[in-house]
């Protein structure tokens, strides 16, 4: 946690030009009044105390002890500080919290730019473990074992609405499903390390956080693609639906993930940028992860791609996304159906995209100059919205 050093100088904030974004729910240290973790310039009384010539001793530890946090997504370091404000330190009409709209709660609608695709945390590049709560929209496939009944993981997915989960077809429908005898039975969200409920972690401050237990839904429908072939070997139209059985509220640690809806994203082919990665699937050990992973993958040309699979009769098309061919930064086993993610700034925030969904690779996994194949969300868009139902 930043130590404030700035209380001596004068500084001028300019005051935001739009309402604040929250990034969730905290305590300052030696209160139990609860605030919203904010830009220090949408908080009014601890902006005061920060542009003070004066500041008493009590004041100054008082903006120490609200501090909840660095948004590395902005210049300057006075305009990335984060502070958890008070209820009395705000005025409640500046303030955007994580309630969702009536609209925004109904099956049949995605929701708005805001609502969905917002985290807080830092991206670090290469496989490690995530933070509690980075990327609130993955969500694991829990599947039944026909023989005995255990459940076990064996894909990932996104959430995409209160009662939607946008995952991969071949998690749905495949043969590897039906030799291990495998049947879906249910989703998990707000998940981050399987081997613990509720998860926590120590903070720097040493201050314990929780999240909230996990939540498993049972499915109500499974929708797959009409044209995926399970058993093809180019794997088009690897997109799939989950309807959840009930629909679930919005928290620090579950939120629906944008899709790429408007023009800008639907024809970009997204070449060079860097994504996001994440999931539980194998690391190098050839294990499941218990925590929650992220890595950072770039976008290849897709000619080049295409070039790359053809010496194994393997076509790709525009419906698909290549990323990835760095030594041992790759999904893997389990992380199929997971998002392709891909961080879009708007109106100065950060805001994430399922720009596509886990595949196939190489075997094994991690392959130098082998990207991964993702599913290009938006090709699939329109027949998502048809498919969603209140």
């Amino acid at each position: 946690m930043l130590v404030l050093v700035l209380l001596g100088a004068v500084l001028q904030l300019r005051l935001a030009d739009a309402v604040a974004v929250t990034f969730g729910n905290c305590t300052p240290k030696g209160s139990s009044e609860r605030g919203v973790c904010i830009h220090i310039n949408n908080c009014p009384t601890l902006l005061g105390i920060l542009n003070s010539n004066q500041t008493p001793d009590a004041e100054r530890q008082l903006l120490s002890d609200s501090q909840c946090g660095l948004d590395n997504t902005r210049t300057g370091l006075v305009n990335r500080i984060l502070v958890c404000c008070l209820p009395s330190q705000m005025k409640e009409k500046d303030l955007v919290t994580d309630t969702t709209s009536a609209n925004d709660g109904n099956g049949n609608i995605l929701p708005s730019i805001g609502t969905c695709g917002v985290m807080f945390a830092n991206r670090i590049i290469g496989g490690v473990d995530t933070q509690l709560w980075e990327f609130p929209w993955m969500v694991l496939l829990q599947y039944k074992r026909a023989i005995n009944g255990d459940l076990t993981f064996n894909c990932g997915g996104a959430l995409i609405n209160s009662r939607y989960v946008l995952t991969a077809g071949h998690c749905l429908a495949s043969q590897k499903l039906e030799k291990n005898g495998l049947e879906l039975h249910s989703v998990r969200l707000g998940e981050y390390d399987t081997t613990n409920d509720p998860d926590c972690v120590t903070e720097k401050n040493g201050k314990t956080t929780c999240a909230p237990n996990h939540i498993d839904i049972e499915i109500d429908e499974h929708i797959i693609h009409e044209s995926y072939m399970p058993n093809s070997i180019d794997q088009m139209n690897d997109i799939g639906l989950l309807r959840l059985k009930k629909s679930v509220s919005y928290t620090d640690y579950i939120k629906p993930i944008c899709l790429p809806i408007d023009d800008e994203f639907r024809n970009n082919a997204f070449e060079s940028y860097a994504m996001d990665i994440s999931g539980w699937g194998k690391t190098k050990d050839n294990n499941p992860s218990a925590k929650k992973q992220k890595a950072t993958v770039d976008v290849w040309n897709l000619g080049r791609c295409q070039d790359k699979y053809r010496s194994y009769q393997m076509h790709l098309n525009n419906t698909q996304l290549c990323a990835g061919g760095k030594l041992e930064i790759d999904t893997c086993g389990g992380d199929s159906g997971g998002p392709l993610m891909v961080p879009i700034n708007k109106n100065k925030q950060e805001i994430f995209y399922a720009a596509g969904i886990t595949s196939y690779g190489p075997e094994p996994c991690g392959l130098q100059g082998w990207p991964g194949v993702y599913t290009r969300t938006a090709a699939f868009v329109d027949w998502i919205q048809q498919k969603l139902k209140a």
